[in-house]
């Protein structure tokens, strides 16, 4: 199905002022692990805040695993390189201070914590939390439980609410705002609303739910699904100018879940996880970032060979010429969110067709 990417110009703004919060006692040293081989700590010390955004993040199961580097950090394409547009991301100076900068993990989904934490992305997310020496500042859950997060160039934070038993588990009117943790002061606040309908309801208990960096433009895309009903499509993906906090674009009538930018052969595009079908489409960026031309369906799903129902594509992963989707089930409902179900399906690019192909074994 092709669909028509409609833009227009909104605009959002700050929604509350800094809230003081008073400072954390300190803590026992928790036992840290033998360092890693000098060649993995060095892959560690250049990859972790690359892969912890990209390949880490579990929010979308109510006890599912949290951000963490891998073995091999993601390459850092230059400007205009096919692949990825997010390689300038930065380690928040707060972690640096913390002494978490080469051993950084970041996580939404862990069970004991509502919010976000950061930890020793060194140790298994199945350890003892104590040698995990996991860390969350005052104001890390004054939003309730958390989901997609993304960082910038300057190593801010940014995230938003997302429930995961009831509307409850989050403030009223939480749900469409996007959140920032200050690089400096490890704040969380409100950095901007999004327009349009309240989100939250009895018949989606939903906001945002995807977000994605753009290097290039230092803009960031943030899907919403708030109004929308299983009958009923009033999604929006719409781009923040991240130094203005101007939201410039608005690509009207699709409910998104995961989202991400990848610079191909001829264009860079915008990958969008769809809502309501097994499919991943992608709309083309021009040079400032805006939604220009056609929805174009990339690939579907072949739904028969996963093992659940209503299978969606959460989260979208890209290296320089790999994509890695995370798919589960979504129903607008939170039925699912605690069922644990995830599929990760592997697509090569095709340069030369500007299409992807299933890897061998990696995608039904």
């Amino acid at each position: 199905m092709r669909r028509r990417a409609v833009v227009r110009a909104v605009r959002g703004g700050p929604v509350s002022k800094r809230r003081k919060h008073a400072p954390r006692g300190a803590r026992p040293p928790a036992p840290v692990p033998p360092a890693p081989p000098a060649w993995r700590a060095a892959l560690l010390a250049l990859g972790a805040v690359l892969l912890v955004g990209a390949l880490g993040l579990g929010w979308w199961l109510a006890n599912g695993t949290s951000g963490a580097p891998a073995n091999l950090p993601v390459p850092t394409p230059v400007a205009g390189a096919m692949g990825s547009v997010t390689g300038c991301r930065g380690i928040p100076r707060f972690a640096r201070q913390l002494g978490y900068a080469n051993r950084l993990g970041i996580g939404t989904g862990e069970r004991q914590y509502s919010g976000l934490v950061i930890f020793d992305g060194r140790v298994p997310v199945t350890a003892d939390p104590a040698m995990r020496d996991i860390h969350q500042e005052p104001s890390w859950d004054d939003a309730g439980t958390l989901g997609p997060f993304v960082l910038d160039r300057d190593g801010n934070i940014y995230t938003a609410a997302v429930p995961r038993t009831a509307v409850s588990d989050n403030p009223p009117g939480s749900l469409n705002v996007v959140y920032r943790i200050d690089s400096d002061t490890a704040e969380l606040q409100p950095f901007v609303t999004l327009p349009g309908v309240p989100a939250g309801s009895s018949e989606n208990p939903f906001g945002i739910l995807g977000m994605t960096y753009d290097c290039d433009t230092h803009a960031l895309y943030v899907s919403t699904v708030a109004g929308s009903t299983r009958l009923s499509e009033q999604g929006r993906v719409l781009r923040i100018d991240l130094a203005s906090k101007e939201i410039s674009d608005e690509v009207l009538g699709i409910d998104a879940i995961g989202l991400a930018i990848f610079r191909g052969r001829a264009e860079k595009r915008l990958y969008i996880g769809m809502a309501r079908s097994a499919e991943v489409g992608s709309v083309a960026l021009d040079a400032a970032g805006h939604a220009v031309g056609s929805f174009r369906s990339d690939l579907t799903l072949n739904e028969a060979a996963i093992n659940f129902g209503e299978p969606r594509v959460r989260r979208i992963g890209f290296d320089q010429t790999n994509m890695t989707l995370f798919v589960v089930p979504f129903a607008f409902n939170l039925r699912a969110v605690s069922e644990q179900q995830q599929v990760t399906l592997r697509y090569g690019y095709d340069a030369e067709r500007d299409s992807w192909v299933p890897f061998p074994g990696g995608a039904p």
